[in-house]
């Protein structure tokens, strides 16, 4: 099966995301999240079995509140990258969505999500740019996915195309009045991902992968969507690498039989080095929310 992209490509998430589950579940929490959680009213002492699960669920909570889906209203929900499933068990079981779909271009990610067999859920391997609905959906999610929608050959002008070729296919899969979140990290003190760390990441960590900044955001969604919430955070995302780091730490030892050494080490200055940039401001986390427009804007060039 061939997945098109014109993001990162299918080698290269399975470079990362194919690693192995066994490895991921070892230092994510009991959701297997892998975006920033929210960590509002957490306090810093509550145990990090406890904090870390709360923080994500209080995440997913917070995009399900974005695009209105309230308890029983059966809203049909689409999450692009919908990594091991965080989103889709959660809002399946907590009768928050019906008619669940998730997609994902890892093979891992995608056989994991099939042997768990959701009620109420889809998991599809493939890209957002080969999805076609049969019906429009009533939301969409995104959370970590859009990070990869851009490569790091690419021109602003080539990046903007993508990003809107992304925002006009969700307002074609939304009804009238549909909502759509968005959770991703972008540049923010930092022009792009020169320097070692960056290079670092870029090579052995998420291959050719390229960040967007908010104005390529504002400007590739303002035809098709008005913004109706917008919060950043770079402290959640450096609480939440934190804890992963310190969860991989107690698991050395089984980390290294799963990766090996120089795997584990590899994840472990990934882990660190990325909660520095945060801490520094270099990098920020966005999460947005949307209201689609009935008709696309057409804008002056």
């Amino acid at each position: 099966m061939t997945i098109t992209t014109a993001g990162t490509n299918t080698e290269d998430i399975a470079y990362h995301y194919d690693l192995g589950n066994d490895f991921y579940a070892l230092w994510l929490d009991e959701t297997l999240a892998y975006t920033a959680a929210k960590w509002d009213g957490i306090p810093r002492g509550e145990p990090d079995a406890l904090a870390l699960p709360r923080a994500q669920r209080a995440k997913l909570d917070h995009h399900l509140d974005l695009v209105g889906a309230d308890p029983g209203a059966g809203l049909r929900l689409l999450d692009i990258g919908c990594g091991w499933g965080a989103m889709l068990e959660h809002a399946s079981r907590g009768g928050r969505a019906a008619g669940i779909t998730g997609l994902t271009i890892s093979r891992a990610q995608h056989e994991f999500l099939t042997a768990r067999a959701l009620p109420g859920v889809e998991a599809r391997l493939e890209s957002w740019e080969d999805h076609e609905p049969a019906r429009p959906y009533d939301a969409v999610v995104g959370m970590g996915s859009f990070e990869h929608f851009a490569t790091a050959g690419m021109s602003r002008a080539e990046r903007l195309g993508v990003y809107a070729r992304y925002f006009e296919a969700c307002h074609r899969w939304l009804r009238p009045g549909g909502r759509m979140s968005l959770q991703t990290i972008a540049y923010d003190g930092a022009a792009d991902g020169s320097g070692p760390l960056g290079e670092f990441v870029g090579s052995d960590i998420f291959p050719n992968a390229r960040l967007p900044r908010l104005s390529e955001i504002a400007a590739a969604c303002d035809p098709y969507f008005s913004v109706v919430a917008l919060t950043a955070s770079a402290e959640d995302y450096a609480r939440t690498l934190a804890s992963w780091s310190a969860r991989l730490l107690r698991a050395r030892e089984e980390a290294e039989r799963l990766v090996g050494a120089e795997g584990y080490r590899r994840y472990r200055r990934y882990l660190r080095g990325s909660e520095v940039t945060f801490l520094r401001g270099a990098a920020t986390l966005y999460r947005i929310g949307f209201r689609r427009r009935d008709e696309p804007l057409r804008l002056p060039a």
